[in-house]
């Protein structure tokens, strides 16, 4: 998952910096809760802290679009198969709030419940967040999908 939401260089020390945190932290955690989730939510805070450091201060747009995207079921492609290159790119292009999302809950199947422990929302927040996640990632992969060479079968 850290490869997902960052690079791959930078995944290792994500890694790293997760462990770290739950061993310092493991007294905080709840016997008989999802361990995974906590994980992911120690992870996330790692990303959001390392991300907050070193991003630069630039507006956010609030565009939005309105059109409502088809409904693809590009998930069991991805977890029979390697990801296309249109589907790596399409994803590494989602918006970091929205990529999240989804992974935790395509690939990790997390609840939404879970989804918003990790991620610190509520439960509406996570519905919207991956609804506008899987609309970005349809809409993209569509458009390099387009872009790449025909593949020779």
């Amino acid at each position: 998952m850290a490869r997902q939401v960052s690079d791959e260089s930078r995944a290792p020390d994500l890694v790293q910096e997760t462990y770290m945190r739950a061993w310092k932290y493991f007294d905080s955690f709840e016997h008989g809760s999802n361990c995974r989730s906590w994980l992911f939510r120690i992870l996330h805070n790692v990303w959001r802290d390392q991300w907050r450091a070193s991003r630069l201060e630039l507006p956010l747009s609030d565009y939005e679009e309105t059109s409502i995207e088809p409904y693809y079921d590009w998930e069991d492609g991805f977890i029979s198969h390697e990801p296309s290159p249109a589907f790596a790119r399409a994803l590494s292009e989602v918006p970091d709030i929205y990529r999240w999302a989804i992974l935790l809950a395509d690939v990790e199947e997390l609840s939404y419940q879970e989804i918003a422990q990790v991620m610190n929302c509520p439960v509406g927040t996570v519905m919207s967040r991956v609804n506008r996640g899987r609309k970005s990632l349809a809409r993209l992969v569509r458009i390099y999908s387009l872009e790449e060479p025909a593949r020779p079968t």
